[in-house]
């Protein structure tokens, strides 16, 4: 019989990729770590590691049963909230973690709204990237993750995941205003000279710019790269670069400098969740909470939410 723990260390360092950080992450030792996986080899009677150097890698045998463990976590969370069914009442705390933008527009309205629908639920919020929001989510460190996927890259890898969409928020351009009328006669080619702010290299709004500014035929002049959508805005309004962000970042007082009619594409947001923890009233009460909220989000209201579930 496979240790439940043992196969769940499995499962961290799938994700996590070394043994160092699989006992940062379980708050135990390297070598606790690796003398539990070794222990469990035996049981599965099958090589599961390889080592490369210092680094500890999985066969095509550890493989398969890291899939397998995810399923069987699966089973566990899919009991869990079974359980949770039965409570008569929405009551406890769950974690969040969400990028940048899903404070403002998802994270702090829910709250707003909980604090009033269900008094007796706790909402506890985390910020970092999209990726590792995933990570946590994938650990058992948050409940859900409110992440947002661009449409030019590949989508990250979900197993053992549910993703329930919540909105597409389209990309946009802000330029000085005196240049609107010669971007819409021209494209985006008409700022192939002038100066750009954007996100940081290999990151969504950084590889947003360079992309769509190599579609139109150019390299952009970037000259300032900075830390969050709505901080790129502010420095546009300077009317010295141009910067394509999310339309939920530009604010009221920004929007002259939106040029209209540019097709840039855009990012879906979504909720995601371990496969199984829908069925909890906790996490289920927060997801129609979310979608609500997506719902009004965008100019144009509910409309513009994403139609298709994954």
């Amino acid at each position: 019989m496979l240790d439940l723990r043992r196969m769940m260390l499995l499962a961290d360092l799938a994700d996590l990729g070394s043994v160092t950080a699989v006992a940062e992450h379980r708050n135990i030792t390297s070598s606790a770590v690796s003398q539990q996986l070794r222990v469990l080899e035996e049981e599965a009677g099958a090589v599961l590691f390889r080592r490369d150097g210092r680094t500890l890698g999985l066969t095509r045998s550890g493989q398969v049963l890291a899939e397998h463990v995810r399923r069987v976590l699966i089973a566990v969370d899919e009991a869990m909230s079974a359980v949770a069914e039965t409570r008569d009442r929405v009551a406890g705390q769950v974690a969040i973690a969400t990028f940048n933008m899903g404070i403002p527009t998802l994270a702090v309205p829910l709250m707003q709204r909980l604090s009033t629908e269900e008094p007796n639920l706790r909402v506890q919020v985390q910020q970092d990237t999209s990726a590792a929001a995933l990570r946590l989510l994938r650990q058992g460190e948050v409940d859900i993750a409110i992440t947002c996927q661009y449409d030019f890259l590949g989508p990250d890898s979900t197993g053992g995941l549910t993703t329930v969409p919540l909105l597409f928020e389209p990309l946009v351009l802000l330029a000085p205003t005196h240049s609107h009328l010669r971007i819409r006669n021209q494209g985006l080619s008409a700022l192939a000279d002038g100066f750009w702010v954007t996100g940081p290299q290999n990151y969504g709004l950084g590889i947003a710019a360079i992309h769509a500014c190599e579609s139109a035929g150019f390299t952009p002049q970037i000259k300032h790269r900075l830390i969050g959508a709505q901080n790129i805005c502010e420095l546009a309004a300077t009317e010295i670069a141009s910067a394509i962000v999310p339309r939920l970042s530009v604010p009221a007082n920004l929007e002259n400098l939106i040029v209209e009619g540019i097709e840039l594409g855009g990012r879906a947001i979504g909720a995601v969740v371990r496969a199984g923890r829908q069925r909890d009233p906790n996490v289920a009460v927060i997801l129609r909470t979310l979608q609500a909220i997506a719902g009004q989000a965008l100019p144009g209201g509910a409309e513009k939410r994403l139609e298709v579930a994954s």
